[in-house]
């Protein structure tokens, strides 16, 4: 969060995209600034939903939405001083998906605006698929992980 918070500009409105139960979007809003969390989990969004209440922070969301970060539909274009994705581009396994997801979080992002990516490694994805091949698909099998690390 230190790095995030040093990076934005002092005010603003901030997309948290893949942003699971909220931890980052908490930590924001609590920082005054203008919230929007999606994720592509109903579970995930309700939760972070009922933390915001608990928190008494709903004020500074501008909502809760179930979306898919290759397809942000219903979000304009420009509109995010900053955006996040610190988890879809590691759970999307397919070159084109992840390309999608990027092209979305720049549409949506203003020009000039800054944005946040996290990924894993190949040799970090390789090791995850392994431990959990089920979790994992396409990558859910030995050939398909080799193929995926060479």
């Amino acid at each position: 969060m230190h790095y995030i918070r040093e990076s934005l500009p002092a005010t603003g409105l901030v997309l948290d995209n893949g942003a699971g139960p909220g931890k980052y979007a908490m930590e924001l809003a609590k920082l005054g600034y203008r919230v929007t969390l999606s994720d592509l989990t109903p579970g995930s969004v309700d939760i972070a939903q009922q933390k915001a209440k608990e928190l008494d922070l709903t004020q500074q969301f501008d909502g809760f939405h179930v979306l898919d970060a290759t397809h942000l539909n219903g979000i304009a274009d420009e509109t995010y001083d900053a955006s996040l994705m610190l988890g879809p581009l590691y759970h999307l396994q397919v070159e084109e998906e992840r390309v999608a997801a990027v092209r979305e979080l720049h549409r949506v992002t203003k020009l000039g605006g800054i944005v946040f990516v996290a990924m894993q490694s190949r040799t970090r994805m390789g090791i995850t698929s392994l431990q959990f091949p089920q979790q994992w698909k396409p990558h859910d099998h030995m050939e398909a992980i080799r193929s995926f690390v060479e």
